[in-house]
């Protein structure tokens, strides 16, 4: 395994968070862009990360992931743009009086913004190499003419209580198909992965055992799967030794 250099975006959510843990403890160089840098310290440690791990191997820049400067910071370590970039943006559930939408975010846009930013940043540094960008998605928005990733029994939560989110993460979704379009001088990412995990739930890890994948041709339909556990097949599938060629500019559904 050799080392790499990996930027972390949403950090102090526990998808990414339990991916920067992992790659921390086997040695791989990490910086993270954060609103407030001892939520991240802490989370990191509850998350099992080694403080001598920490200390080798963590960068912290604190800013606004809207911020193209401070994002322009957070992509490089050592002066050199990273080979990776995880993106476990997110935004807080928001309640509201609505029959037809009860559920919003305190920033609905904040997946697409995120993402244009990153973009944005990478296209302005233009890098020689240029990385792989990973998301932290889900399942609930596959792009048109492929299989439904959703049990039947989880469609009414989908399409109703979690409707707001998953139209922020389809326009990011787009929005990163139309980017590798462009010619390879003009784009920020080599390819991206979209991970679309099903509906994610608390817990300590239960092991890559009993996790299953599939690309969005053939995805892999189930309930849940737990954070802890997305983000250990994150580090493990994708961070550790190099995405799967056949998974380059999709999504990859996974679920136990």
């Amino acid at each position: 395994m050799s080392s790499s250099k990996i930027a972390f975006f949403g950090a102090t959510g526990d998808c990414a968070g339990y991916a920067l843990a992992n790659a921390l403890n086997d040695g791989h160089d990490c910086i993270a862009l954060v609103r407030t840098p001892a939520k991240l310290t802490a989370s990191l440690k509850a998350k099992g990360a080694k403080s001598e791990a920490m200390d080798n191997h963590m960068t912290i820049v604190q800013g606004d992931v809207k911020d193209v400067e401070a994002v322009s910071k957070a992509l490089k370590i050592n002066g050199t743009v990273v080979d990776y970039i995880v993106s476990g943006i997110g935004s807080a559930p928001k309640l509201q009086w609505s029959f037809w939408c009860p559920v919003t975010l305190q920033d609905p846009t904040i997946c697409q913004s995120a993402g244009k930013t990153i973009l944005a940043a990478l296209q302005q540094l233009k890098p020689t190499k240029k990385p792989v960008m990973v998301n932290v998605m889900t399942t609930g928005i596959p792009p048109r003419g492929v299989p439904w990733d959703v049990p039947f029994a989880f469609a009414w939560i989908y399409r109703y209580a979690l409707h707001v989110p998953h139209v922020d993460k389809e326009v990011l979704q787009r929005t990163l198909i139309e980017h590798v379009k462009l010619p390879e001088a003009e784009r920020g990412i080599k390819s991206f992965t979209n991970i679309k995990a099903s509906l994610l739930v608390d817990g300590e890890s239960l092991g890559l055992q009993v996790v299953r994948d599939g690309v969005e041709d053939a995805p892999a339909v189930g309930y849940t799967i737990r954070r802890s556990d997305v983000g250990l097949w994150i580090y493990e599938r994708i961070l550790k030794n190099g995405p799967k060629t056949e998974w380059a500019n999709k999504g990859v559904c996974i679920t136990y």
